[in-house]
């Protein structure tokens, strides 16, 4: 009972800071919805491909010349038109000026002119004249073969351009900028208790209730378990609206695996206060402790991706914010349930280690 009783002390003192919900749950949803607004284009997938002109010219009679004038007239559709120019130079010319994104001569072979067209531009000329080149060598071997057959190769049937359509599913890497921002800012603000775990210690000496508390007549274990507890309470709130807040109002769909989520979160605010009270205990109370810990908090920000994307590498596996960012990314998305095993197990496992550390260090101190 004693530890509850403690434990319901540190809630009273922080509900005492008129400035921590502030801190804990307007600062992060401004900077969802700032930073998600800014930089949304910059999570999207969707690009509008404006209608690509390419100019070509048959410079002498040939089969491959005839079959690429054919092709030109079916192939050309909402996305690309294949036009025929007067003259090479004419051709060449609009490619220079910006007017056609390549120019084709048709000789004995295929010569291909582009000015530095953009990748995806690139990829679709490309894919186009594969197309050509292929049911071109299949139209000759089929002549070779069977004379007869070369009618119908004369008038293929045009395809469409909407006969092909993309079904996207949502995965890790396609996740809009208001997703992927309340996702890291809720685990940058777990990590923000590492502010409350130095201020559990740290009010009991301004309030001068620390000899009380550790001449009392109660294992030094239960006092740090008390104040850990209390100190996590109300970050737990936070949390919860947290995430309720972003599911109605930013669209993240936590899903079924909502629950996971919240343990891994969870499991990072343990860490993250253990981390706050282990710095003021090791450094004996040190106010610059706390600015030591602010600076802290955000070079794990910085690393882990709170502010921008950092991918899956090193820098977020530096980063107890990258790898539950990560962790909470591939569960939610991609429904890798395994993925919560390793942020939940590496966060308790550091957590438990810091406990013990301090209740050594505290057991040796007549008065901390």
């Amino acid at each position: 009972m004693m530890i509850f009783h403690i434990m319901f002390k540190a809630i009273k003192l922080t509900l005492r800071d008129k400035g921590y919900f502030l801190y804990m749950l307007i600062f992060p949803l401004a900077l969802i919805l700032v930073l998600g607004s800014v930089l949304q284009d910059s999570f999207s997938s969707d690009v509008k491909l404006d209608k690509m002109t390419v100019e070509y010219v048959v410079e002498q009679h040939s089969p491959i010349g005839e079959g690429f004038s054919q092709f030109a007239k079916t192939a050309s559709g909402k996305q690309i038109v294949f036009k025929e120019a007067k003259s090479a130079k004419t051709g060449k010319s609009a490619v220079e000026n910006g007017d056609a994104v390549g120019f084709v001569a048709v000789g004995n072979d295929l010569t291909v002119t582009t000015n530095s067209p953009s990748q995806i531009e690139m990829s679709v000329l490309n894919g186009y004249l594969t197309k050509f080149t292929a049911q071109y060598r299949l139209a000759s071997t089929i002549i070779k073969v069977d004379p007869t057959q070369a009618k119908i190769l004369q008038n293929p049937p045009k395809v469409s351009d909407s006969a092909v359509t993309i079904e996207k599913q949502a995965s890790g890497n396609e996740i809009t900028a208001f997703e992927y921002y309340a996702i890291a800012m809720i685990a940058m603000v777990m990590m923000f208790g590492i502010n409350s775990g130095i201020s559990v210690f740290r009010e009991e000496k301004v309030r001068h209730t620390d000899v009380r508390l550790f001449i009392a007549p109660i294992r030094k274990s239960t006092a740090i378990i008390g104040n850990f507890l209390g100190a996590i309470f109300m970050q737990v709130v936070a949390l919860i609206l947290l995430m309720i807040v972003s599911q109605l109002f930013f669209g993240v769909h936590w899903g079924q695996n909502a629950l996971l989520i919240f343990v891994i979160y969870f499991s990072l605010l343990f860490l993250s206060v253990a981390i706050g009270m282990a710095v003021d205990v090791f450094s004996n109370g040190n106010p610059a402790a706390t600015g030591a810990a602010s600076i802290l908090v955000q070079v794990f920000a910085f690393l882990g991706g709170a502010y921008f994307p950092t991918g899956d590498g090193l820098m977020s596996k530096l980063s107890p914010i990258g790898w539950v960012r990560v962790g909470v990314r591939d569960v939610m998305y991609n429904d890798i349930i395994s993925a919560a095993f390793w942020p939940i197990a590496l966060n308790i496992a550091i957590t438990l280690v810091l406990v013990v550390a301090m209740s050594y260090w505290i057991r040796r101190k007549e008065v901390y």
